[in-house]
């Protein structure tokens, strides 16, 4: 979509000289010219990124050991399922799933995938078990900036014909976040300031109250933060790549950012949550992994032809996702109502 289309709706809607960046991104990703908001699966080989259900498609069968042994079989939630390949991967049929992209609900509802928009719309007052798969770094962050002593935020400028950066005081809650979570000012950082993150797990919680929350992502522990090189851990995907900076293509790049896990942990312990946190890589090695593996290694060895080949490719699969310098090191984060 033509990014001037994109540039005038803001200017009208908002009638303003800048907005802050949380609400840049928001529109960017989810408005009617957004990144998520087209004709187009984003999570796909043809599309722009891929998850670890669209790597391997053992990643929901593992996922299901664990449910199996850890939750009842009903009253489950998927927040942001896109097109529905975990939901099919795990196999249960009364999975409820939520999606934002119009174009993803379609094929849910095709699946027969009962659907939802967001989570307000789900009838049900309590959950066995909430889970999202890559969906906390799409929640639109603010962006925190220290200067002289003095935290500042990141807004996007709204000029004749372009958007540009400018810093602006920053708002009460931004910095209410900051400070709880003890985050210890640096110059050469940018930072990514999380407190939708916060207001959507508390939206999730007061609407379902689930006994389990199951999530992955991509990010970091706060004392591991200054060990990052990048000044900004925010950036952009196009067509499975690294992308241009937010403003310079809104509505056709994914926008996205490193969860910072700890300030994620603090906020669920204060909701009444026992917090476990490890990497996808020992989730999946702890439900399973090691005996698909193996299976399929058996397979592979009596195997020829087009078949071999099926499974060469699924065993690819499954070390891709447990690959710590890739999808395994992402976060496993496992809340446990007390």
């Amino acid at each position: 979509m033509p990014k001037k289309n994109f540039f005038s709706y803001i200017q009208k809607k908002y009638d303003t000289d800048y907005i802050f960046f949380d609400t840049f991104m928001e529109e960017a990703l989810y408005s009617q010219f957004g990144f998520f908001n087209t004709d187009l699966v984003r999570s796909a080989k043809k599309g722009d990124f891929l998850t670890s259900p669209e790597v391997s498609i053992y990643f929901g069968k593992i996922l299901r050991n664990w449910i199996n042994t850890s939750c009842n079989l009903n009253k489950i939630v998927e927040i942001g399922s896109g097109t529905g390949s975990l939901i099919e991967q795990i196999g249960i049929k009364e999975i409820t799933a939520i999606e934002l992209s119009s174009t993803a609900r379609e094929e849910l509802i095709n699946k027969g995938i009962m659907t939802h928009t967001n989570v307000n719309e789900l009838t049900l007052e309590k959950s066995e078990l909430v889970f999202g798969n890559e969906i906390l770094d799409n929640i639109p962050c603010s962006i925190g900036i220290y200067r002289d002593k003095v935290w500042y935020e990141k807004v996007v400028a709204i000029q004749e014909n372009s958007f540009s950066y400018d810093i602006k005081p920053i708002r009460n809650e931004e910095l209410d976040w900051i400070n709880k979570n003890d985050i210890v000012p640096n110059e050469d950082h940018e930072l990514e300031i999380q407190v939708n993150i916060d207001k959507f797990l508390n939206t999730v919680i007061k609407k379902i109250s689930p006994k389990n929350i199951l999530l992955f992502d991509y990010g970091y522990e706060q004392a591991n933060r200054e060990k990052r090189k990048y000044s900004s851990l925010l950036r952009t995907y196009k067509n499975h790549h690294l992308s241009v900076d937010p403003i310079e293509d809104p509505g056709n790049i994914d926008i996205t950012y490193d969860v910072n896990f700890s300030s994620l942990s603090r906020e669920l312990k204060t909701l009444g949550y026992d917090v476990t946190l490890k990497l996808q890589r020992n989730f999946l090695l702890e439900n399973g992994f090691d005996i698909i593996f193996d299976e399929l290694q058996e397979k592979y060895l009596v195997a020829d032809g087009m078949e071999k080949l099926k499974i060469n490719s699924e065993l690819n699969g499954l070390k891709a996702i447990v690959d710590s310098n890739g999808l395994g090191g992402f976060y496993c984060l496992n809340a446990q109502k007390l």
